[in-house]
């Protein structure tokens, strides 16, 4: 074979490959990162007598031995190894934190998040929110207690003239024209 035909054919071949690696490129969506946080802790837990690792949302089987900062470490056959070499086989259902407590699986490995997601599917309930009013708020509910309170005590005492009234009148005794204006100037003042 001569050179020039052996270019030829080595030019077409990277043509060829060239393109073809272009379309893999465009067809291949880059992934972007989700601002939802991971639905799992990290540690590792023991499901269906096999021992799995959490890592960034995602388990896989613990392959190798896993240490945990209280310098406990988790053994691929699920016996936890103590600091002080105590050693205790994770139970079923059983998870380990990345601090190296024993907690349940269920309730403790799940983060808030995933949490909320699964009591709203489960049940449709949504989390309860309580918001405490800031000291600005206060002062003004501290003036509008003040009020209500005074004007509960006019209540009173326009409750206590009208019965007043009523008693002379069910006696047959005129009343005094001192409790009629008071119950006059009483009324003016709890008119809105």
């Amino acid at each position: 074979m001569s050179f020039p035909l052996i270019l030829i054919r080595s030019l077409a071949v990277v043509a060829f490959l060239g393109t073809t690696g272009a379309e893999a490129v465009a067809q291949t969506k880059v992934k972007t990162a989700t601002a939802t946080p991971a639905p799992l802790k990290d540690g590792a837990f023991r499901r269906n007598g096999k021992v799995y690792r959490l890592q960034a949302g995602k388990a896989s089987p613990l392959t190798a031995s896993l240490r945990f900062s209280n310098g406990s470490t988790l053994l691929t056959s699920g016996t936890l190894v103590a600091k002080n070499g105590a050693r205790q086989l994770l139970g079923e259902g059983k998870a380990v934190n990345m601090q190296g407590e024993v907690v349940i699986y269920r309730d403790d490995m799940m983060s808030a998040q995933a949490i909320e997601r699964h009591d709203e599917v489960t049940t449709g309930a949504k989390p309860t929110v309580v918001e405490i009013p800031v000291t600005t708020n206060l002062a003004a509910l501290g003036a509008e207690l003040q009020r209500t309170n005074q004007r509960l005590e006019q209540l009173r005492q326009l409750t206590d003239l009208l019965a007043e009234r009523a008693t002379a009148l069910a006696t047959g005794t005129t009343p005094s024209p001192a409790s009629g204006q008071r119950l006059q100037a009483l009324s003016q003042q709890l008119r809105p």
